[in-house]
């Protein structure tokens, strides 16, 4: 596993365009994003937000376009992402347990052939007491709240040591302990340089999480900090209808 370049750049995407069978999902769209940021994907449903962060992973066919990490095409960067799916995305019945997807995001560092050293297990441990959830390594994972789930694997993407972080709606449904701790995780991959894009839904906490947010609905409306982008006029062109004022641009004329 090569290294990130000591460029500024972590994700670079130029006129990226996506279909899925005949229908466009995303149409030319381009953005990069600084090493270091957290950055927020918003837009409505079917706007495209998960299709971009499987297009950075490159679990998607490109109709047009590319994308870089670190200045290196997607099929390089093998070990500089950890991506959190979506919770429907998981098979929560698979019998494993806590301890074993927070290992799962070490094998990254082992050939196939290897086993699992002290090193491993004392960086899947960590990243389960920074999320606290060590009580539970032995539990099944389908045992588990969902908010839980969210943090267990949370924990297996900062296990991996990767220095961008792909999130998919990690807020989403959760309690607010884990909302907490995935804010807190969010600070803290900040501090530590890393990089961070996240699809979130809530327009009212946008600027509390992210340094800057991407305003899609198939193409780009919007990128920029959240202060600039959610403006009422574009978000009621992007997600179709009046929206009511945000609270914090309430306080702001206050």
């Amino acid at each position: 596993m090569s290294g990130p370049d000591q460029s500024n750049s972590a994700v670079s995407i130029e006129h990226l365009t996506v279909s899925y069978q005949t229908k466009p999902v995303l149409v030319d769209i381009s953005l990069e994003v600084p090493r270091g940021t957290v950055v927020g994907i918003l837009g409505p449903n079917g706007a495209g937000k998960s299709t971009i962060i499987k297009s950075i992973m490159g679990f998607v066919p490109r109709d047009f376009g590319s994308v870089r990490i670190f200045n290196e095409p997607v099929d390089d960067a093998c070990g500089l992402v950890a991506y959190v799916p979506q919770r429907g995305q998981i098979d929560w019945n698979f019998p494993v347990t806590v301890r074993d997807v927070v290992m799962m995001g070490r094998y990254g560092h082992r050939r196939w052939y290897q086993s699992m050293r002290a090193l491993d297990r004392a960086k899947a441990s960590e990243a389960l007491e920074s999320v606290r959830m060590s009580e539970f390594m032995d539990r099944q994972i389908g045992q588990l709240s969902g908010g839980q789930q969210q943090r267990v694997f949370m924990a297996r993407a900062l296990a991996q040591e990767s220095e961008i972080l792909l999130l998919d709606e990690p807020f989403a449904g959760v309690d607010a302990a884990t909302e907490r701790a995935i804010a807190g995780l969010l600070a803290q991959a900040k501090e530590q340089n890393k990089t961070v894009i996240v699809v979130h839904h809530d327009l009212e906490t946008a600027a509390e999480f992210f340094d800057a947010v991407v305003l899609l609905n198939r193409r780009l409306y919007a990128y920029g900090p959240p202060r600039e982008v959610l403006d009422q006029g574009l978000l009621a062109e992007v997600y179709g209808g009046k929206l009511r004022n945000l609270s914090w641009r309430q306080e702001e004329a206050t």
